[in-house]
């Protein structure tokens, strides 16, 4: 209860009671400030490791697609072969399905 010791200080001069109440609500605003601050902090920290998990994320999908990419030119190339000749990828990539998927990856392959 504030009201018991903002009478004593009546008691003592008006003008300590408004002091009392200019320290309660310094004292209030203090406390709401570290509790803002504790929430960005934790917001910050939050935002962060999204982008963080972003920046994996992107890592893990661009290792998926360098293994289907060497899966689709080792099937291009024939079994056995460490080389894809170029009239062998222009035959590769007359079919629909490899057109579509390097256009999925953002490669334009049409000629």
């Amino acid at each position: 209860d504030w009201g018991a010791p903002a009478d004593e200080l009546n008691k003592i001069h008006p003008l300590m009671v408004l002091l009392y109440c200019g320290f309660i609500a310094f004292s209030v605003l203090c406390m709401l400030n570290i509790v803002t601050g504790i929430f960005v902090e934790n917001a910050t920290s939050i935002t962060r490791s999204d982008a963080d998990n972003m920046v994996m994320e992107e890592l893990c999908s661009q290792e998926r697609r360098l293994a289907e990419m060497s899966h689709l030119f080792e099937i291009a190339a024939g079994p056995g072969a460490d080389r894809l000749q170029e009239h062998q990828f222009v035959e590769f990539i007359a079919h629909k399905k490899v057109r579509a998927y390097f256009s999925q990856i953002g490669l334009n392959v049409e000629r």
